[in-house]
């Protein structure tokens, strides 16, 4: 992904880290289903082999349905569940099997449709779903637990069944991997790797070298709002290439009046919303000026900080606090130096 930047002091960016919608319902056992754009929903077929189903047999037939959206997995479960004339009940029915002895709405059933039928909708990264990512698709997968009430004389005709269920979602690769075209594509996949570029456009961009004093990213436009989150910070620490997993990183210079960054696709733990918007403050200094503790664009390699412009001393504070020592100096009154 490409940014264009012009004079003003700051970037508002917004990334949507959606995983696509799906426009209609679709039984289990119907198999995948392929949208006009390209995106892929199934789940397990209701078959009765224990390979898929453990528990009572499931007779054919549209008992369970799973609509997979942009954020959430919504899965309508039919009361007749067997087909055999034995209803089940709401609070018998989970998503997750921890759910099965938790008190969360969320992953419990909810009636739907009077006594016939229940739903239950929850995020697609809640009630313990698991997060398969492939190079061609991403999988959201849990189970639907089927766990029958006793009577009022501790028996029961049913036993405790579960049930895989997922959503699948084919990868799109929007973003050139050198730079070369903008995409303007505002979605990509949790994990994709985005490739950044801020550029200084005006009539004396051949002068001038830009530097990313921090970037923050948010659930809102507003960059003060929580929660939130600094990968870069420090005049030009690129501090999310401290974290595991990340591939984050300052590219060579190939112009000095713009910095290009890739960096991995990321939400915030545990928060359902979807949409990422990252704020940056960027600045132009003269082509000439040296790097300094201000004036810097720092990588995290190898447990070493280093300077995309060289200069690899003046990364040594983004340990710390970075400040330019010749300013300090000026505000400190003689005789106290």
């Amino acid at each position: 992904m490409v940014v264009m930047v012009g004079r003003s002091a700051s970037l508002a960016l917004l990334l949507s880290f959606a995983v696509g919608v799906a426009d209609a319902i679709r039984s289990l056992k119907d198999g995948a289903i392929i949208d006009a754009e390209g995106r892929e929903y199934k789940s397990a077929p209701l078959r009765t082999d224990a390979e898929n189903i453990s528990g009572p047999r499931l007779n054919e037939g549209s008992t369970v349905l799973v609509h997979c959206t942009e954020t959430s997995m919504i899965i309508v479960v039919k009361a007749d569940l067997y087909k055999n004339g034995r209803l089940v009940s709401p609070g018998e029915i989970s998503l997750g099997e921890a759910a099965e002895h938790s008190q969360s709405s969320q992953c419990r059933a909810a009636a739907a449709a009077g006594d016939t039928e229940y739903v239950i909708e929850a995020g697609l990264q809640d009630c313990g779903s698991t997060l398969t990512i492939s190079k061609e698709s991403v999988t959201y997968s849990n189970k639907l637990v089927i766990s029958p009430a006793a009577s009022y004389h501790g028996i029961t005709r049913t036993t405790r069944a579960v049930v895989p269920v997922s959503c699948h979602y084919t990868r799109r690769h929007f973003v050139s991997n050198d730079w070369t075209s903008e995409t303007f594509s505002r979605v990509f996949y949790l994990g994709d790797l985005l490739h950044l570029e801020a550029s200084y456009t005006a009539p004396d961009s051949g002068r001038r070298r830009l530097f990313i004093d921090s970037c923050v990213a948010t659930l809102s436009p507003d960059p003060t709002s929580v929660p939130r989150y600094y990968f870069i910070e420090n005049h030009g620490c690129l501090t999310d290439a401290k974290e595991g997993g990340s591939n984050t990183l300052f590219q060579p210079r190939t112009k000095t009046h713009s910095l290009q960054l890739q960096l991995n696709a990321f939400l915030f733990h545990q928060d359902s919303r979807n949409s990422i918007f990252i704020t940056c403050q960027l600045k132009a200094t003269s082509e000439r000026q040296r790097s300094s503790p201000i004036n810097k664009a720092c990588n995290y390699i190898h447990s070493r900080w280093k300077n995309v412009d060289g200069s690899d001393k003046v990364c040594q504070c983004c340990h710390s606090t970075c400040y330019n020592k010749t300013n300090l100096r000026r505000l400190i009154p003689e005789g106290m130096h």
